[in-house]
């Protein structure tokens, strides 16, 4: 059954443009390839936040959007397990190891922004994804009626808790 509710979009597209301008920035961008991510759950993080025209057209399906769920979950725990401890220096010598140039002082300042603001930004990244589960799960029940929810049927989604408090 394909979801095609306004409200599930409108969060789908926040997620889209703060992922894209506040975590996968061009100055966290290397950083974040130093989480342990299964190929599967980059591809998921990736379409959810590049394909919204696409799920516009087609809809989301309940199991798609727990998957998308499930896999931004983990990849923030990694974030704030791996990252943020070491993310000025992960960032500093990426940096270094791809340029021989010093930067130009307005990409120090963004590059020291992005770096200073990501924990905060990830903590939005949180809220939204769980705004997005808050607001497919309803919308499983509802379409489900007496019989049980695709979520149910999930265990990882008993973990979700975990995965996104911040530690």
């Amino acid at each position: 059954m394909a979801i095609k509710e306004p409200d599930i979009y409108k969060i789908v597209e926040k997620i889209s443009d703060h992922y894209q301008n506040n975590i996968n920035n061009r100055f966290v961008h290397k950083a974040l390839l130093i989480l342990e991510l299964p190929q599967s759950e980059w591809n998921r993080l990736d379409g959810l936040t590049t394909k919204s025209d696409y799920y516009k057209t087609q809809g989301f399906q309940f199991d798609e959007l727990y998957e998308v769920v499930l896999a931004a979950a983990h990849f923030i725990y990694q974030a704030r397990q791996k990252l943020i401890p070491n993310l000025k220096a992960i960032v500093q010598s990426a940096r270094a190891a791809h340029s021989k140039e010093e930067p130009s002082d307005p990409d120090m300042i963004l590059r020291d922004m992005a770096v200073h603001n990501f924990p905060a930004n990830l903590g939005i990244l949180t809220d939204l994804i769980n705004e997005l589960y808050t607001r497919t799960a309803s919308q499983d029940r509802q379409a489900h009626g007496k019989k049980p929810p695709i979520y149910e049927k999930i265990p990882e989604l008993k973990e979700l808790d975990r995965y996104l408090a911040s530690s």
